[in-house]
């Protein structure tokens, strides 16, 4: 028989939605399937199916499909050790519905404990992930993800906050009244006035600008010759340096990629400098004819064949205790429009909805105008990054400052 390759997911969720006074959703969801892949003379096929019934049927579909793609020198993943993560939440139960709702019911009141009107989302999700090869390799584990978001809205003022974590959160109430607090700072917001300004981004405004530059660190897009990182040139500041970290506390956490290979810490950016892109074992193979270089291939399910793709994204910390000691900058908390940027030059504008404009330790309320730049050119000019990282999703990062960022009102 081909080598080939099964990839098994298995997946449960339940999701609440409070808004406008009353629960309003209330579902449950699953999903499962098998993936495979068979590499007939050393070229790639992919087939997928329900039932473990129809494995055979997806490997001759596979098998027949294989001859369509490119020749190289890909193998599938060798029997290897690999760390496991804790990421499974032992307690989770779709069929309970009473933890999520407690959740719901503290971030609602939390987010209502200052006259505002809440909004809630919430969802508990379990995952089980096999990978099995004819190459050795046999892996399984699981995981739960728990996300909470909040927000207020209390007259024109506007707040939220979010969490997303492998543990059913013990602080939903405090999640609900940073909505609340930031729902009341907002009120009567205005717009600053156009120009370039020192911008303070909190991660959860900063994973717009990592969402535009990761792309640009595909090894598919280096072997392509697509991305603007390539040739070994420094682009970004001294004190950047982003890894992709598989073993961190982000919710992308997980002990192997989605082909077997084990997670590592990869440095993709050290000292401004690219040093490494991120790999599926068939780029690799296509492009250095071997797969030195793996780690990095991800499907968003059983029924989608397997790409390249991001784990947990960290940014190093800095050395600034806060960055609340700047004269004068402008504190983005919400930021939306990183999809419509073009991932190939950088060029990127974000529509802000909720930010303060800091002068001399004086916060005044802003909203509603955009930031218009270049993400390759706000990574080189770099005013100073914290100490401290928050997690935010699979987004491990400190508070980030850019200077000279063009305000458009």
């Amino acid at each position: 028989m081909s080598a080939h390759e099964m990839f098994r997911y298995e997946s449960r969720s339940i999701r609440l939605a409070f808004s406008g006074g009353e629960l309003k959703t209330k579902e449950s969801d699953s999903s499962a399937g098998f993936a495979v892949r068979v590499l007939e003379d050393g070229r790639l096929g992919f087939g997928h199916c329900q039932h473990e019934s129809g494995v055979p049927e997806a490997l001759a579909q596979a098998k027949a499909l294989s001859r369509f793609s490119v020749k190289s020198g890909l193998s599938f993943a060798p029997e290897a050790a690999f760390d496991k993560p804790d990421i499974e939440d032992p307690s989770f139960s779709q069929d309970d519905y009473e933890p999520l709702r407690s959740l719901v019911d503290e971030a609602k009141d939390a987010a209502a404990s200052k006259g505002g009107k809440p909004r809630v989302m919430a969802s508990a999700e379990i995952a089980r992930v096999i990978v099995e090869n004819t190459a050795g390799f046999s892996g399984s584990y699981s995981k739960t993800i728990y996300s909470l978001y909040v927000e207020s809205m209390h007259n024109d003022g506007y707040g939220f906050s979010f969490l997303a974590s492998h543990r059913r959160p013990s602080v939903a109430a405090q999640i609900g009244r940073k909505a609340a607090e930031m729902a009341v700072s907002m009120q009567n917001a205005g717009k600053p006035e156009s120009g370039a300004y020192t911008v303070l981004m909190e991660p959860e405004a900063l994973e717009n600008l990592v969402d535009t530059l990761i792309p640009s660190l595909s090894g598919d897009w280096k072997r392509r010759g697509i991305t603007a990182l390539g040739g070994g040139k420094k682009r970004f500041s001294d004190t950047l340096t982003i890894c992709d970290d598989a073993l961190s506390a982000g919710i992308n956490a997980r002990p192997f990629d989605d082909e077997g290979t084990p997670s590592a810490r990869r440095v993709l950016i050290d000292k401004g400098e690219a040093k490494s892109f991120l790999y599926d074992r068939e780029t690799s193979a296509l492009e250095h004819g071997s797969v030195k270089d793996s780690g990095a291939c991800s499907r968003d399910s059983y029924d989608s064949s397997p790409s390249i793709g991001a784990s947990n994204i960290v940014i190093s910390p800095g050395d600034w205790n806060d960055l609340n000691e700047l004269d004068r900058f402008i504190e983005v908390h919400s930021a939306h429009g990183s999809h419509t940027a073009n991932l190939t030059t950088g060029d990127i504008g974000l529509e802000v909805s909720a930010a303060f404009l800091v002068e001399k330790g004086k916060r005044r309320p802003i909203k509603n105008f955009m930031l218009s730049g270049n993400v390759f050119d706000m990574f080189a000019n770099i005013e100073g990054i914290e100490k401290n990282q928050h997690v935010i999703g699979s987004l491990v990062a400190p508070r980030m400052a850019f200077r000279d960022v063009r305000v458009v009102s």
